[in-house]
């Protein structure tokens, strides 16, 4: 894994963004290893995850028809 791949390398918001989908991902793993439901967890995390995406898509649309 190169630096560039490697989100411990990447500064400002996208290691800390990346840093929070790790641990989202560890607590899932730790919830499956305690006897949750494996495909609940998968589903928890890709709803999270594209509703994350869809706030940024959101937000990004907002401010392209707010410039000129």
């Amino acid at each position: 894994m190169t630096e560039s791949e490697n989100p411990v390398f990447v500064t400002g918001d996208r290691s800390e963004r990346a840093l929070k989908q790790q641990e989202r991902a560890i607590d899932a793993i730790n919830a499956i290893a305690a006897g949750a439901d494996p495909s609940l967890e998968a589903l928890r995390l890709a709803n999270d995850f594209s509703d994350r995406q869809t706030a940024r898509l959101t937000a990004w649309l907002r401010r392209s028809k707010s410039q000129p």
